[in-house]
């Protein structure tokens, strides 16, 4: 078989969302009738067409010879490759073309986890290596580039507001602003030398406790007080009694 106007062309990766169209074609070449068109998708034969005659149609074929992929998915993802012979056998045309089909990015969320020293905040929908992710700290671009980002308790201040971005090549999307807060950040307050948030959390957790032994201690009080007034009567009312103390 000779070569005749031999011309083969390789694209690199071409990136589509799961869902789109895709059209791989021989750019400026004309298919002829009475040429025969090859295609296959991983070193596998989806399309044969010998003169008027279809041999093989697995995929669909326009009538220039582009093959077309509707509503392409991840397992269309590969290598296509098309050639062109003309009616004696000689090659006219050759493409090659890698097709990497990618689902969107989700919407991610940043979750807190309060640690001893500091915060751990993690951004949701890092699945798998083609996720990029990028952090914003108070809207200025932070150099951390991995799904995980701890700010120590010095570097926290109050108000300060996080994001996190995610993308790969066909889709980006942020996730809201989130401002973690932790009780071994900011500054601290104190009530009669202790903590004011463990203050709180005694009035409140503890308040039916303390209100009992109030009126325990109160009852027992008016009981003392019962207890003297009586004994200051029975003293008063017996000479005796009165002269013996």
């Amino acid at each position: 078989m000779l070569l005749h106007g031999f011309c083969t062309f390789v694209s690199s990766c071409i990136y589509k969302a799961a869902g789109d169209k895709v059209v791989i074609s021989f750019d400026d070449a004309k298919l002829q009738e009475d040429n025969e068109l090859r295609w296959t998708h991983n070193k596998q034969r989806v399309y044969l067409k010998k003169g008027s005659q279809i041999k093989l149609n697995k995929l669909n074929v326009s009538e220039d010879g582009s093959l077309i992929l509707e509503t392409v998915q991840k397992d269309k993802s590969g290598e296509y490759k098309g050639i062109i012979y003309d009616a004696e056998g000689n090659l006219i045309k050759e493409t090659i073309q890698q097709l990497c089909v990618l689902e969107p990015v989700p919407e991610p969320t940043v979750m807190v986890e309060c640690v001893e020293k500091g915060v751990n905040l993690t951004c949701s929908a890092v699945n798998n290596d083609e996720v990029v992710v990028s952090w914003m700290k108070n809207g200025m671009k932070a150099n951390v580039t991995h799904a995980v980002l701890h700010v120590s308790s010095s570097e926290l201040k109050s108000g300060d507001n996080f994001s996190c971005t995610v993308s790969n090549k066909i889709s980006k999307k942020s996730a809201k602003n989130v401002e973690p807060v932790c009780s071994d950040t900011g500054p601290k307050r104190f009530l009669f030398g202790l903590d004011l948030w463990w203050m709180l959390v005694i009035l409140t957790g503890g308040g039916s406790f303390l209100l009992i032994l109030f009126i325990i201690c109160l009852v027992w009080v008016c009981r003392c007080c019962r207890r003297n007034k009586r004994k200051a009567k029975l003293t008063s009312s017996h000479p005796l009694l009165a002269s013996y103390k």
